[in-house]
């Protein structure tokens, strides 16, 4: 049911942007057949693909999991009010909803360990973590290296570099990412 509902707010996000499918598609590098499969709700895209769409489309994780409640400018934001959205390999937990007063994004994550090599992302924005639970990991960022990471470890990434964060163990790992500015 969930693919579903998200395919039917990409549909809605794209016609509200004026974009064919093919355009949407060529804008994030997909086939319009997975656009047409994802949007139809036979296929649900990994975390990496849909901010690849969110992103051609001008829009991001905060906007489109918003709840549509009516938020006041209280200083808490309880578990149960914040929007989660997750493939076979991650779990990202939104902290903070979508608000003018808040100038960047947090997001708790939870990654597997991968059958086969992790997707590669890249961010228009700053983006820094700290490793929550983990004996083996590695960042790489691309043209630079790799770096181990383990519980405790921090890592800061720069705006448009490409990379990625890979758990080595068989259990799952978790961080807490910091975007600056927010991707809303």
């Amino acid at each position: 049911m969930e693919q579903v509902e998200h395919g039917k707010k990409i549909r809605f996000f794209r016609k509200k942007a004026g974009l064919g499918l093919r355009d949407l598609a060529k804008s994030a590098d997909l086939s319009p057949a997975a656009i047409s499969a994802i949007e139809r709700g036979r296929s649900s895209p990994t975390l990496a693909t849909l901010h690849k769409i969110l992103k051609a489309l001008n829009t991001d994780f905060g906007e489109f999991f918003a709840s549509g409640q009516t938020l006041d400018n209280a200083p808490v934001f309880a578990h149960e009010d914040m929007a989660s959205v997750s493939d076979k390999f991650r779990k990202y937990t939104i902290v903070f909803p979508k608000r003018e007063d808040i100038q960047f994004e947090i997001s708790m994550e939870t990654i597997t360990a991968f059958e086969n090599e992790c997707e590669w992302e890249v961010h228009d924005c700053d983006i820094g973590g700290v490793v929550l639970s983990s004996k083996r990991s590695k960042i790489e960022v691309e043209g630079q290296g790799e770096w181990p990471l383990a519980q405790g470890d921090a890592f800061y990434i720069k705006a448009g570099q490409r990379h990625r964060l890979v758990n080595l163990e068989t259990a799952p790992i978790n961080l807490v990412t910091v975007y600056y500015p927010a991707r809303y």
